[in-house]
């Protein structure tokens, strides 16, 4: 069984998997980490491809020697990939042109997102009664979100109504799109909640981060309502571990299409916000898929590009920039801190192994992104060593693409292959057509066009980034769809956008960005839900 540490050091033993998914941020504000990952033959990934994709899960989660009986996570993964994801391959990977595209949008609310919270949730519920019938808590669990825009959907979908849970979401203002935010305010389901925050998605970050640290909350919820705070951010590893699995499917679907052989390298490129996307390709590279260069790709919050490029994270007098791309519209990368202990720790084993002795073991590498994490947030910068630089450099090539590019993009793959995408995957594509060599790239596709209606409609109209679209527009952006579709008409609105059309609003609050202002709000929803 590999159990979990977190990336700080102050964790005062390993958790297990049931532990660390329950718990979600590690105690004093780290993340928890594997204490080792499984080494996976090549063999048995390449066949994977001759399995169903549920099956494909199953035997992923079952090389990580989760503490649940593999039965119980055989039928876990065969209730989240199913008839729910409008593809039977569930991720399927696309030959467009000479690009390889992996789709990762197939599920209920069309983003990747959907790939981890159709199963995150139900292994939460497992490992709940598992903590339940141990006697280890009596508590519930209220699930704390911030969200850029697909999180906050999927995870309302995922754990909506699932028994001894409730959720609240929090979004940015004017930081998701119109289709996004319809689909949260509509969503359906009597244990969860969503409000509006004054700010963009670090201020929506830091607040929910913030609720996470006061333990005097934390005892208010248990004493009062008999909850305790858990997340389904991908800053708790219940999320990363499913997104594990498409980059090892993706590669044997490409091996068995015949795109590859067996063992050749394959280079992925990924659009990159908060880190979590892109760390689960780096986990399916160590646990053997053959994995060679890691494409960051980013918008013009060009924070990564830089640090990849430098070594120095930098956002003392970084402004967050509005892109056609909300998602990805994110200045602190919280799974960032993971790989930097990967790292770190790689980088303390090599010096403890110079044969020349002259070189002192580094300090616990929790220290030491304990100290970058502190820095980070007191001065909004912070410096890695050479040797973690050179690590980063070796595993990581970083480009970004401005907002216009995005569009052209979109506009430029569609009149040459009829392929539309959204703004996330364009940017992505751009950069694999930019740093490819001599493998393959593999682009991670993250989302439907459909969510992003306003700037694909933009787009396809050669109307510039932030320009205002002629004609008529509604308030929810959702006319917007049947419009793309007039210009793009082997597109078509998928059903479930057809469906939230139809959905009440249920929520409408705006709440401020601090600490206290979201913990009121919390006990107001929670008090009036009694």
């Amino acid at each position: 069984m590999i159990e979990y540490t977190d990336t700080r050091g102050l964790t005062d033993r390993p958790r297990a998997f049931s532990e660390a998914i329950l718990e979600g941020l590690a105690p004093g504000g780290g993340l928890f980490v594997p204490v080792g990952l499984p080494a996976v033959p090549l063999a048995d990934i390449v066949t994977l491809a001759a399995r169903p994709y549920h099956e494909r899960a199953a035997l992923v989660y079952e090389a990580f020697g989760l503490d649940m009986s593999a039965a119980r996570t055989a039928a876990i993964s065969a209730a989240a990939y199913g008839d729910n994801f409008d593809d039977p391959a569930i991720a399927p990977v696309r030959k467009v042109g000479d690009h390889f595209v992996l789709e990762l949008w197939h599920g209920p609310t069309l983003a990747f997102k959907d790939m981890a919270l159709q199963c995150m949730p139900l292994f939460f519920s497992e490992a709940l009664e598992m903590a339940h019938t141990a006697g280890r808590t009596d508590l519930d669990y209220l699930i704390l979100v911030a969200t850029s825009g697909d999180t906050g959907v999927a995870a309302l979908n995922g754990y909506a109504d699932r028994p001894h849970t409730r959720i609240v979401v929090y979004y940015p203002d004017a930081g998701v799109s119109a289709v996004q935010e319809r689909q949260m305010v509509t969503q359906p389901g009597d244990n969860l909640s969503v409000f509006r925050l004054a700010g963009d998605f670090d201020d929506c970050q830091n607040a929910v981060k913030a609720v996470f640290d006061d333990a005097d909350f934390a005892a208010e919820l248990a004493a009062e309502h008999g909850l305790a705070l858990s997340s389904a951010n991908s800053i708790n590893w219940g999320r990363l571990l499913p997104q594990v699995v498409y980059y090892m499917s993706g590669y044997a679907d490409m091996v068995a299409a015949g795109h590859l052989a067996a063992g050749d390298p394959l280079d992925v490129c990924v659009p990159t916000g908060n880190f979590g996307n892109i760390l689960a390709a780096y986990y399916a590279k160590r646990c053997g898929t053959p994995i060679r260069r890691l494409l960051c790709a980013s918008n013009t919050n060009n924070v990564l590009t830089d640090f990849i490029a430098t070594g120095t994270y930098d956002i003392s007098s970084r402004a967050l920039i509005k892109t056609p791309s909300p998602s990805m519209d994110i200045l602190v990368s919280s799974n960032l801190e993971r790989l930097l202990y990967d790292l770190t720790a790689a980088a303390s084993d090599e010096r403890r192994d110079d044969p020349a002795g002259g070189v002192q073991a580094a300090g616990p590498e929790g220290e030491r992104v304990h100290d970058w994490m502190t820095q980070l947030r007191t001065s909004g910068r912070f410096a890695v060593d050479d040797d973690v630089h050179r690590r980063l450099q070796s595993l990581l090539v970083g480009a970004w693409v401005d907002n216009d590019t995005c569009l052209r993009t979109i506009g430029a793959a569609y009149a040459q292959h009829r392929y539309l995408m959204d703004p996330h995957t364009a940017i992505g594509w751009k950069v694999a057509a930019d740093l490819r060599t001599d493998a393959p790239v593999l682009v991670a596709s993250t989302a439907h066009w459909s969510k992003f209606a306003a700037d694909t409609l933009r787009a396809l109209t050669a109307t510039p980034a932030g320009a205002p679209l002629a004609g008529k527009t509604d308030g929810d952006g959702l006319a917007l769809l049947d419009r793309v579709v007039e210009h793009a008409p082997e597109a078509s609105v998928p059903p479930q956008l057809r469906a939230v059309r139809d959905r009440p609003v249920r929520f409408d609050e705006r709440v401020d960005r601090t600490r206290e202002a979201v913990e009121q709000s919390l006990r107001d929803w929670l008090s009036a839900a009694h």
